[in-house]
């Protein structure tokens, strides 16, 4: 059985639970399967219209088959069953556990990590693997061709230059860094050649037109430096700092809905009128320092934004990318 391993170290703390609530943080497999999964398919999406002509149904269509057939798909599902790749985890390192950092109101850390303290006398902060490291095996069956190892590859690869795990991780919270994947070696001592590791994977992707249906590389995606500083929490107070600036300039209201859904206030709201913010946050080691990276991959948002079809719905968010404080890595 041939054996994919990518070594990757846990950058900031990760907010992700045990089997139970009372267990210490732990990373779990059908955890790490779940993010390779929203990658893949981000990456991929460009292909399959490519493949299909633009027409959007039947390159859903075979997205889904693909993804069943890499990853595997619910029992009923006879056809995929488990898929050809098997999750592993191994070498796993706990730096210790976190459950004092961030705080509501400690500065920019407690705005993008608002809900992991306790609010309104709630349940207590929520405990984090502080940093650590692990390796991830992908354990794949014969029968998976050449191109579907380059597609897991390059998953590995993207998720641990821009992704992370866990609770918060699109707002640079449980950031993963990828550090070795088979004899390549990604441990960057400058900040330009980790720049290049992220162009040289997007030039090999097929690009889907902007404004896609769900989160995928597209030709309206922005990749921006946000930041540089020798400790992570100083560095996520300052791009915290800038987010919520930015979140303010947008306006009030509906006016904020880009960054996403619920707005402030609206607690209890139903799961269809939840949206994610089309804004990725990762913080990325180089060398003796950190980098917070952010990337922005606009899509359709909601039903009930029909505007959300535009690129135009996205000005806020792209005044904030296009910022002189931030530095354009992509494209």
């Amino acid at each position: 059985m041939q054996v994919i391993e990518a070594e990757y170290t846990i950058v900031t703390p990760m907010f992700i639970g045990g089997a139970n609530k009372e267990d210490a943080p732990d990373i779990r497999p059908p955890s790490v399967k779940g993010a390779l999964r929203f990658w893949w398919r981000a990456l991929q999406w460009g292909t399959c219209l490519n493949d299909k002509n633009q027409d959007v149904s039947a390159a859903l269509k075979a997205l889904h088959q693909q993804e069943a057939e890499l990853f595997g798909a619910a029992a009923k599902e006879e056809a995929y069953g488990q898929g050809l790749c098997r999750i592993k985890l191994k070498n796993m390192q706990s730096k210790g556990i976190e459950q004092g950092w961030p705080t509501n109101n400690d500065g920019g850390a407690g705005f993008l990590g608002f809900g992991l303290d306790a609010t309104q006398g709630g349940a207590p902060h929520r405990k984090a693997i502080s940093q650590g490291s692990f390796t991830v095996c992908l354990m794949l069956k014969s029968k998976i061709s050449t191109e579907q190892i380059n597609q897991l590859k390059n998953t590995l690869v993207l998720w641990g230059l821009l992704g992370g795990l866990g609770s918060r991780s699109r707002r640079g919270f449980g950031s993963v860094a990828i550090k070795k994947l088979a004899d390549q070696d990604f441990d960057f001592k400058q900040a330009a050649d980790y720049y290049k590791g992220i162009n040289d994977l997007l030039k090999t992707t097929a690009l889907a037109p902007a404004i896609p249906l769900f989160t995928a590389i597209n030709e309206a995606m922005q990749i921006a430096q946000a930041g540089q500083h020798k400790e992570y929490r100083r560095l996520m107070d300052q791009l915290g700092g800038s987010y919520k600036l930015a979140r303010q300039e947008a306006g009030k209201g509906r006016a904020k809905a880009p960054f996403g859904l619920p707005l402030a206030g609206n607690r209890g709201v139903a799961d269809e009128s939840r949206r994610s913010s089309p804004l990725l946050m990762h913080i990325h080691p180089i060398d003796k320092e950190f980098i917070a990276m952010v990337t922005f991959i606009p899509a359709k948002f909601h039903p009930d934004y029909k505007d959300s079809d535009s690129i135009c719905f996205y000005k806020a968010l792209q005044d904030f990318m296009n910022k002189e404080t931030m530095v354009k890595v992509y494209p």
